[in-house]
């Protein structure tokens, strides 16, 4: 049987590095491929693992390469696109960076292109400030999205703009995505992972990245995806579930 195939965008970051560490680590036979911008982030042993591959291009902008990464019909997408942690003093100036809608037009570009290669899966990273029906009330949580909205108003809006443009997709347009939803992202090692809504006594607010990188890996390479067209909160498992 062919190696899954998945297709990492925002690899570069801690919890895509996470990811790769455990895909690679796991008894999955998988295929990584890469879409960064600096490839070279990612540590040399990985990067040196011949089911790794750095594809061309790595700019959001380049809509042709975006389209040439997708033609490779990944078994699945996995996206863990947001602002870099070392850009958000650019996110917080109004006039800075996230005045465009980089992550939606992003995503626009990239469904386009799986419809017309054949590709159906997608996982998109959120956030806690997308709100679903399911969800319960949390104070934690109102008070995490409110400094968020107030402090980094343009990542804010740019995450609510993903949520927005992915409701347009139905489950009838064969496109099977899901918007992985996230709290705090911790360092750490390995506990216990779960998926839910916020409020439901098995969620909390916070996820290491190596629980995050399970979870997309088991997730991507699923041959009946999960979650598909909604938007579970993924986070470490709380103690009453562990």
């Amino acid at each position: 049987m062919a190696p899954k195939k998945i297709l990492l965008l925002g690899a570069t970051g801690e919890a895509g590095i996470a990811t790769i560490q455990y895909a690679l680590s796991s008894t999955r036979d998988v295929e990584i491929l890469v879409y960064a911008r600096s490839p070279a982030k990612i540590p040399e042993e990985l990067r040196a693992d011949s089911r790794v591959r750095i594809l061309p291009g790595g700019e959001l902008s380049d809509t042709a390469a975006l389209r040439d990464a997708v033609a490779q019909k990944p078994d699945a997408i996995v996206s863990l696109l947001g602002p870099p942690p070392s850009e958000i003093g650019k996110w917080m100036n109004p006039w800075g960076a996230g005045k465009e809608l980089v992550f939606a037009n992003t995503y626009r570009v990239i469904v386009d292109a799986m419809k017309e290669f054949g590709v159906r899966r997608i996982l998109v990273m959120g956030t806690i400030s997308i709100e679903d029906e399911k969800d319960k009330s949390s104070f934690g949580r109102s008070l995490m999205v409110w400094v968020v909205w107030a402090v980094i108003h343009n990542a804010w809006r740019n995450i609510i703009a993903v949520r927005d443009y992915f409701d347009t997709i139905k489950r009838e347009d064969g496109i099977d995505w899901t918007i992985f939803r996230l709290g705090g992202v911790l360092n750490g090692d390995f506990q216990a992972v779960t998926d839910g809504y916020v409020g439901d006594g098995n969620t909390t607010l916070s996820v290491r990245r190596s629980e995050l990188a399970q979870w997309l890996v088991e997730q991507a390479v699923k041959d009946e995806p999960e979650w598909v067209c909604e938007k579970p909160m993924v986070s470490s498992a709380s103690k009453q579930k562990v």
